[in-house]
């Protein structure tokens, strides 16, 4: 039985998300992806001087910044692809137009 104080666990550190901040950059969209970057060293920093709250934040906000990169870029992607098939099929067809 415990007498009603409180366990404290140690708290983990927020997770610094510079892994898939640093692969959205290279890959995706890069202005978005260097703020994810420097908002994921921001974490570590934080956590090196010991605030907490700043690190959550920064991570929050890295993550946040990585998933629009990847979002921007998937849908990059996907609007290249469909621009390329319709231009593709356009070009198909206008060619069977000047057939005798």
């Amino acid at each position: 039985m415990t007498s009603g104080i409180p366990i404290l666990e140690p708290q983990r550190p927020p997770h610094d998300y510079l892994p898939i901040a640093v692969l959205t950059t290279i890959c995706c969209f890069w202005p978005t992806g260097i703020i994810a970057i420097i908002k994921a060293v921001q974490v570590r920093t934080a956590v090196a001087r010991g605030d907490i709250v700043s690190a959550e934040i920064a991570s929050r906000e890295a993550r946040n910044f990585s998933f629009i990169s990847l979002a921007v870029g998937i849908a990059a992607m996907v609007l290249c692809t469909i621009l390329t098939v319709v231009i593709i099929i356009a070009a198909q067809h206008h060619d069977n137009d000047w057939d005798p």
